[in-house]
């Protein structure tokens, strides 16, 4: 095998899990050249990825036209295997547009469209609970049955490293000593932690509460330290999490992409659940806190919370020292499975 492709679209955290699977493979198969392909969006998340020979951006919005020129490029370059690394129609037609004749994926409990696993050649099964980082596992352990467990890890430059800290002194943070980074997202999200608590953790001694695009209008008071990263700027997150980890700081937020990218940059830190299940989406090597008590909804698994507005998630309405902590389950980093491949090849 000389050329292999890796799948997987979105959304930003789940890409970022999927990386532990690239470092996987290339410690297994040092010759093999590894091509991602993500959207657009992403594509700069793996920028300077050691690991990785090529990152093919794709335009999720480009509709028919941006799949015939992805196509084109795909073909051209004569994969001999396709990871489909996330389980819906549209990573599974990428996959099936490479013109790779050997396309795997996950069976079908583990795949948010199960039918999608009718365009490719073989599927991987697993008692595992379904995880990002796991199936990614999986999949690249059919491909190399010695690759071992791996954590993703993101690593900017010296440049953008010195940059982030610069905006960190410029709201009042001293990025030399340890500091605590609250995420803050939409509260209109079920996943998000709730304003209250936002302010009050944002108005700790050496916090800052990090905002992206879609938090642009959101307001925390004066007395919160803001550091708000714009459309395009989602290597600043690398950079912060690499500025966290440098001085044993902290974060705290939800499972959301942030949260992600900031762990997989070397920072530690507590994400909180509520009703949903942190086994099935937590970061590898974060400590995992979900909401204290019984829950009704538990475990949650929509996308909007069915309780109604969002004044009425309570399930996120607690503080950091009062969760309960959850064992996520995954391997540890450079665990090797000795049962070899797990599941079986299903050839149509």
């Amino acid at each position: 095998m000389n050329r292999l492709l890796l799948v997987r679209l979105s959304a930003m955290g789940d890409v970022v899990q999927s990386l532990g699977a690239v470092a996987s493979l290339r410690a297994a198969l040092p010759e093999v050249e590894l091509t991602v392909v993500t959207q657009s969006a992403w594509a700069p998340l793996l920028d300077g990825v050691a690991d990785i020979a090529r990152v093919v951006p794709f335009d999720r919005r480009g509709g028919w036209r941006a799949l015939r020129v992805l196509r084109s490029e795909l073909r051209a370059e004569r994969y001999d295997a396709a990871l489909d690394l996330q389980g819906n129609w549209k990573s599974a037609l990428v996959t099936w547009l490479s013109g790779a004749e050997r396309r795997v994926g996950m069976a079908a409990r583990w795949r948010q469209e199960p039918a999608s696993r009718l365009l490719l050649t073989e599927v991987v099964d697993s008692d595992a609970t379904p995880h990002p980082a796991r199936a990614a596992w999986e999949l690249a352990k059919r491909i190399a049955p010695a690759a071992s467990f791996m954590s993703p890890q993101l690593v900017p430059t010296p440049q953008e490293l010195e940059a982030e800290r610069a905006q960190l002194r410029r709201v009042g943070v001293d990025p030399e000593r340890p500091f605590r980074v609250v995420v803050g997202t939409d509260p209109r999200d079920p996943r998000a932690l709730r304003p209250a608590l936002l302010r009050r953790l944002g108005r700790e001694e050496a916090a800052v509460v990090v905002t992206g695009p879609a938090e642009a209008g959101l307001d925390y008071g004066d007395e919160v330290r803001r550091l708000h990263h714009g459309p395009g700027e989602v290597r600043r997150l690398v950079a912060l999490g690499a500025a966290v980890a440098a001085v044993a700081g902290e974060v705290v937020g939800p499972d959301q992409g942030a949260s992600h990218v900031l762990l997989a940059a070397g920072a530690r830190g507590r994400i909180l659940f509520g009703s949903q299940d942190p086994r099935r989406t937590a970061p590898p090597g974060a400590t995992a806190l979900r909401a204290p008590g019984d829950l009704s909804c538990r475990p949650c698994r929509k996308q909007r919370c069915a309780l109604g507005g969002a004044e009425q998630f309570t399930c996120m309405d607690f503080e950091p020292d009062e969760g309960v902590l959850v064992e996520l389950g995954l391997p540890r980093s450079g665990q090797i499975d000795s049962r070899g491949p797990s599941g079986d090849a299903l050839a149509r």
